[in-house]
């Protein structure tokens, strides 16, 4: 079996290129020969990567790997015309290549409810592939709004549990725990989506009871002005901890360490990080705008006192006990069944070649 991964690989540690990331590894580790074509902004040389800067290289890559008969599996948000077009790109006929396409992101359903040529282009765009992966029903029901069969589509959270572990523990973040009690964490983005304002909030209202709380913030911009601007216009600055961008592995070590991971986003999907932290056995505050992880605290979204509510109760009662998913061991599976359908397929039509040949003769 030969597995193609085709989308983002880190760095920059998004939530589609960690998967890729991870799948890669759990496919070699089960002695898979797996290779991903990085259609990202490119990250460091790893083993059986490859990068693309260019649609025509792409194209031409891609070319190579559908006519040796490898099976392709697309990684891509579904919230942007760029995406589908990737999605429309990588569906060309080959019948010797099976096809499968994960769609990642939670603004799926209202980018394709928007207009109606955005669901004929997902239609037209997910006709090629044999299986596509849904990373919540949500996203499912998205697609069968346009048209696509609901068996063709499979409901499969985009996580591998088995890829989590703790990393290394920066200074940084030692220095943090050492002064912090509690200690929250966050990812961040410059994008209003990651609800930096409403945390700043809902800190400042854990402080006035909790003087010593520190919230680490990792990500993006956490050094700009408007950063810097809401920071001082809350009252929370004293209590930042700002480490800037951290490897991925950095950041689950940042996790394992801090007292409760906070996920105030206003708009989601099946977010990594969430599951992430459960895995790691800690407790997770995270807003309702989407069907999140059995032990969740969840909050009312743009609700800052829920919020602070929410984070002082996960603090004071600890993590839940949780069962998280593995994709790895599903995505095996998938390729398998799509590898020995292909077979079967191949067989049959050379026993019908055979046979037409024998009736041709006579």
């Amino acid at each position: 079996m030969r597995v193609l991964l085709v989308g983002d690989y880190p760095p920059p540690y998004g939530g589609v290129a960690i998967h890729v990331q991870q799948l890669h590894r759990f496919l070699r580790g089960r002695g898979v020969e797996a290779k991903v074509l990085d259609i990202g902004k490119g990250g460091r040389p790893a083993p059986d990567v490859h990068p693309v800067r260019s649609l025509a290289g792409f194209g031409l890559k891609l070319a190579g790997f559908l006519s040796a008969g490898w099976t392709v599996h697309v990684h891509t948000s579904g919230n942007n015309p760029k995406s589908w077009m990737l999605a429309a790109a990588a569906s060309v006929p080959a019948p010797r290549a099976p096809r499968i396409i994960t769609l990642h992101s939670g603004l799926l359903p209202d980018f394709l409810a928007a207009s109606a040529a955005r669901r004929a282009l997902a239609r037209t765009a997910l006709a090629g592939y044999s299986r596509v992966v849904a990373v919540s029903e949500a996203v499912k029901e998205a697609l069968v709004g346009c048209g696509v069969s609901a068996e063709k589509i499979l409901v499969q959270p985009a996580f591998c549990a088995s890829q989590v572990s703790p990393g290394p523990v920066t200074p940084a973040v030692e220095l943090a725990r050492a002064r912090r009690k509690p200690l929250l964490a966050m990812a961040h983005h410059p994008s209003p989506v990651y609800g930096r304002m409403l945390m700043f909030r809902a800190l400042r209202m854990i402080a006035e009871e909790v003087p010593e709380v520190g919230l680490a913030v990792f990500g993006p911009g956490t050094r700009t002005p408007e950063f810097a601007r809401d920071a001082r216009e809350t009252h929370v600055a004293p209590y930042l901890e700002d480490l800037g961008e951290l490897d991925h592995e950095e950041v689950l070590g940042l996790m394992s360490r801090c007292d409760a991971f906070i996920r105030p986003t206003t708009h989601d999907g099946d977010a990594i990080s969430v599951r992430e932290a459960l895995t790691l056995g800690v407790p997770c505050v995270a807003s309702d705008v989407c069907t999140r992880p059995e032990g969740t605290y969840l909050f009312r979204a743009d609700h800052a006192p829920d919020l602070a509510l929410r984070v002082r109760q996960a603090i004071a009662e600890g993590p839940a006990h949780v069962a998280s998913p593995d994709a790895g061991p599903v995505m095996l599976r998938l390729y398998s069944e799509l590898a020995a359908t292909r077979q079967l397929g191949s067989a049959s039509s050379q026993w019908i070649s055979i046979q037409e040949t024998r009736h041709a003769a006579q």
